[in-house]
């Protein structure tokens, strides 16, 4: 089934009680708050209306990806990502995501990345579990890499990309202007990105009015984003 119009998603951030609440507020009109199980991403499928993340979640599939929410100020918050606005949750409201055409003026080289992943501001903010993948997930990202058209083979390409573009949102050098502002971007192509969760949902880089965000192999496969189409976060 093709769903029309836009696509575009509503980030909000609740604690238990206010989730709570707004599941019974929307039960009450006919809508059902659907709960995300195992993995962040699913939500930004343009199928899913509505959906809370309890915080658990971020402990499942992507655990070590999960970190920087753990280690964040949205910690122990309920997120909720809908295609329509909550009335009366307009202080509680994060971000508006929608589908872009930016295309990156361009993107990180090897030198650039390891330049990302030297800055300060990284290494006081990256979570220590982020530092400890496991073989198992190296294998599947080397294997969802090569499914989005990379042939790379060695995972610490990977994960030298993957915190490379997580530095860029903390302290940016990949970057467009508007006006004053900069709008930090991805640095590299979907294949070699990871977690874009938490710049999505404003876990990362939510101090920029505007930033825009490629989907990792995760969100294209359980969200199917379009891979390398990047989506235009805009602060609430």
């Amino acid at each position: 089934m093709k769903l029309k119009g836009p696509y575009i998603k509503h980030i909000y951030w609740l604690t238990e009680d206010e989730e709570k609440n707004l599941r019974d507020e929307l039960a009450g009109r006919g809508i059902k708050l659907k709960s995300a199980k195992g993995i962040v991403c699913t939500p930004l499928d343009r199928i899913n209306k509505i959906t809370s993340v309890p915080p658990e979640v971020w402990n499942d599939t992507c655990n070590r990806q999960g970190s920087w929410y753990r280690t964040s100020d949205k910690n122990g918050l309920y997120l909720v990502i809908s295609s329509f606005e909550l009335e009366g949750y307009k202080d509680k409201k994060a971000a508006t995501i929608t589908e872009s055409d930016f295309v990156p003026p361009r993107l990180a080289t090897l030198e650039d990345k390891e330049a990302l992943v030297s800055d300060r501001p990284l290494k006081r903010r990256v979570p220590d579990d982020w530092l400890h993948p496991g073989d198992i997930e190296k294998r599947i990202y080397l294997r969802w890499a090569r499914r989005l058209g990379s042939d790379v083979e060695d995972y610490d390409f990977l994960y030298l990309s993957h915190t490379a573009n997580h530095a860029n949102f903390i302290e940016p050098r990949f970057f467009i202007k508007d006006g004053k502002e900069i709008i930090p971007y991805s640095i590299d192509r979907s294949a070699h990105l990871c977690s874009c969760c938490v710049e999505l949902f404003q876990v990362l880089g939510g101090d920029y009015k505007k930033k825009m965000v490629a989907p990792c192999p995760g969100a294209t496969i359980f969200a199917r984003l379009k891979p390398d189409r990047y989506l235009l976060v805009e602060k609430a």
